[in-house]
């Protein structure tokens, strides 16, 4: 991109882009799309692309920056809904400069396995699960391995993963496993545990937070105050994965209204597809750059159509589209709500 063209582009984002609330797209010359972004002030965050020369950016920006011609808008009556058009459009267009749709790539599940002495192990990517007790997807594999370590601390239950536990470990003898493989509980005092980890990974985090809370009395009564507070972080964790969990449930099963303050209408979910407002685009507009025709031209209306109907339907089946959207509403909510 030359300067001329940098400078024409500033100069028609300032002109016609709204400084409003909305989804923004970036084409090449063909009409090919390139990335899909968002922004509360679609002007601004627009015309910042073009401030200096692609060159002196950073490489991912300026490799993105170079290849503009042309762009598109959509603006949104609020911001939640200018969230959940971006995440749509992402996702049913895959552009080459987002990374979104590769982050769920990195979703990661938790299986309770179906042994006599269950074990709980992360799964990478999603089989065919059939009849299987699989939790998530969760956002990645940190977020899933600290869900289950904290389980396995504050439960009991076994981190080794033989079917048939036998090998004996020092995790017991530390205090940070019921002892399947020393003989120190029964299959049935077990599986109380192995319920207890079920509730947990469906949103009821009381029995794990009350053993941590005991846990981290003890260290600060002892003075391990390094311990204690781990400890309160892991407390925390977990109060945030319950709040989350139990939204979730709601949010998918029945009826969820989210309003911010500074929001203009109230957004009605019902099992997770937006009822209102049904009007999500409010307005759609593109650059006079925008070419004429060309095979893989990018139809910023039809896509927002699309992209529309999706949004007033439930939820794809794939349980990452499905946590992704809840994901969105969920954080946009809790923003607003102390939480």
């Amino acid at each position: 991109m030359n300067d001329n063209t940098r400078r024409e582009l500033a100069s028609e984002i300032r002109e016609r882009v709204p400084r409003a609330h909305g989804v923004y797209a970036f084409l090449d010359a063909d009409g090919r799309l390139l990335y899909i972004g968002k922004s509360v002030r679609l002007r601004d965050r627009m015309s910042s692309y073009f401030q200096q020369d692609p060159l002196e950016a950073d490489p991912q920006l300026g490799r993105l920056t170079a290849g503009i011609r042309s762009f598109a808008w959509w603006r949104t009556h609020t911001e939640l809904l200018a969230l959940l058009l971006e995440d749509v459009l992402i996702k049913q267009h895959l552009p080459p400069g987002n990374t979104r749709q590769k982050e769920m790539e990195e979703n990661r599940y938790l299986e309770l396995t179906a042994d006599e002495f269950p074990t709980c192990v992360v799964i990478e990517h999603e089989p065919d699960f059939g009849d299987r007790e699989v939790f998530g997807p969760f956002k990645d594999k940190h977020f899933a391995v600290r869900l289950r370590d904290t389980m396995h601390e504050s439960l009991g239950i076994r981190t080794c993963r033989e079917p048939d536990p036998r090998r004996r470990c020092l995790k017991y003898d530390i205090g940070r496993c019921s002892g399947s493989c020393r003989g120190a509980i029964d299959s049935d005092a077990y599986n109380e545990l192995v319920t207890r980890a079920r509730q947990f990974l469906r949103g009821d985090a009381e029995k794990v937070v009350d053993a941590l809370t005991r846990a981290r009395d003890l260290a600060s009564s002892e003075r391990r105050y390094e311990e204690a507070a781990r400890l309160q972080d892991a407390i925390d964790m977990c109060a945030r994965f319950e709040s989350h969990q139990r939204f979730a449930d709601v949010f998918l099963r029945s009826d969820v209204t989210v309003r911010a303050p500074q929001d203009e209408v109230e957004h009605t979910f019902s099992c997770g597809a937006l009822t209102e407002p049904r009007i999500v685009v409010v307005e759609c507009g593109r650059s006079d750059r925008y070419p004429a025709s060309g095979p893989n031209r990018f139809d910023p209306a039809a896509a927002s159509r699309r992209a529309v109907a999706t949004l007033h339907r439930p939820p794809s089946a794939d349980r990452r589209f499905l946590a992704d959207r809840t994901r969105i509403v969920c954080n946009y909510k809790n923003r607003f709500s102390g939480l």
